[in-house]
């Protein structure tokens, strides 16, 4: 089979939907034939089979991707799937596939379905209904696609995969958290682009002050940054979390990291002592799945998380993490709080987590099911 991948979000860029569509490609590309159409990147890397728009902006990207999109269809007609990376391509997507008599899929995770800009429902959501498959990343993906129209029967549910055997790579922990000033220390961990609905600062404000309390040597691992390369967040949420911390006295108790590299985020996953995502529940954005749930699972460490959008599909409450409702500050304290102080508990959950990956989430199993996804529509087809 040969594949065509149109997305805005792919590697060197960093973030969710860069590490998925990045990390499935590669999977793909193990036994078919995968061309990419991407955005415009600095410092990324030459490969004859990705296409970079050669100017930066949406607009731009839009243009190159149905002009080498066309170049590419018309000259192989073995290339039967137009894969969309997110909602935002899904105009191109459909356009290409009906000009050219391929089939149109597209993946959508969230927030690229509820963003609020009645401009951008009318040019880019509404094509959504016009695929023939949309493959969302959780049931709550699924239902706001359906909200939007999208039929049932076109519908379906692939979570993100994981590479777990990145995240059980050897590391001396001892010289890590010399490193970051956290020796003897009960850490914390939260990894993610900062964007105002992972609930970074609320935690702070509202829990870890209890948790501070509870249990003194607790320091709070922040690793990531503001997402300044995302089309829809433009708040400053690392500059708020710092006024934050600095106006509760919790200097010790914080670590803001910022971006790390693939090795030293690995790194944290396993210095660290529990893993939280404390997302609120916002109108016009939302969790779509919560990729760190199976990463911190890969790396053998319990979840702490908040039941909101879809991260119930990525915690399995009670056996691989702890789920508490939206905003309950008292309860995240708590849980929190109980797992630092209980190793075998902690124990018990990641290895349940690292098992639970193993099982469900590598990236050859989500591979195939996407596979599986190609095969239904070209039969359709025919």
């Amino acid at each position: 089979m040969t594949l065509l991948v149109i997305t805005w979000n792919y590697p060197p860029r960093r973030g969710g939907i860069e590490n998925l569509i990045g990390s499935l490609c590669a999977e793909l590309k193990k036994i078919h034939t995968v061309r990419v159409i991407t955005s415009h990147a600095r410092n990324a890397v030459a490969d004859e089979n990705v296409f970079r728009a050669p100017l930066p902006g949406l607009m731009a990207f839009a243009f190159y991707a149905i002009w080498r999109g066309a170049t590419l269809l018309a000259r192989d007609k073995e290339m039967q799937v137009v894969f969309g990376g997110s909602t935002v391509v899904a105009p191109v997507v459909v356009i290409l596939s009906r000009a050219f008599a391929r089939r149109a899929i597209v993946q959508v995770h969230g927030l690229d379905i509820i963003y609020r800009h009645s401009i951008y429902q009318l040019l880019c959501v509404r094509w959504l209904r016009f695929c023939d498959c949309v493959v969302a990343n959780s049931h709550y993906t699924a239902a706001l696609a359906g909200s939007k129209a999208v039929q049932q029967q076109r519908l379906t549910v692939i979570p993100p995969g994981v590479q777990r055997e990145h995240f059980s790579m050897p590391s001396d922990i001892v010289a890590t958290k010399q490193r970051w000033g956290i020796e003897d220390k009960n850490v914390i961990l939260f990894v993610g682009r900062l964007a105002k609905r992972k609930g970074v600062q609320e935690f702070i404000e509202n829990s870890l002050p209890e948790i501070v309390q509870k249990v003194p040597q607790s320091v709070f691992l922040i690793v990531g940054d503001n997402p300044n390369e995302s089309l829809t967040h433009r708040d400053d949420v690392a500059g708020e979390v710092h006024a934050s911390v600095l106006k509760l006295a919790l200097d010790k108790h914080v670590r803001l990291l910022g971006a790390l590299s693939d090795e030293d985020l690995v790194k944290a996953y396993q210095a660290c002592d529990l893993v939280v995502l404390p997302a609120v529940d916002l109108k016009d954005d939302v969790e779509g799945f919560g990729i760190v749930a199976l990463e911190a699972a890969a790396a053998g460490k319990p979840m702490v998380a908040t039941r909101v959008g879809g991260i119930p599909d990525a915690v399995e409450d009670g056996k691989s993490g702890i789920l508490v409702a939206p905003r309950d500050y008292t309860g995240l304290s708590q849980i929190a709080a109980e797992l630092l102080n209980d190793s075998e508990l902690r124990s018990f959950l990641g290895e349940y987590g690292r098992c639970r990956v193993a099982q469900e989430y590598s990236w050859s199993r989500i591979a195939a099911r996407y596979e599986a996804v190609f095969d239904a529509a070209l039969r359709g087809a025919r």
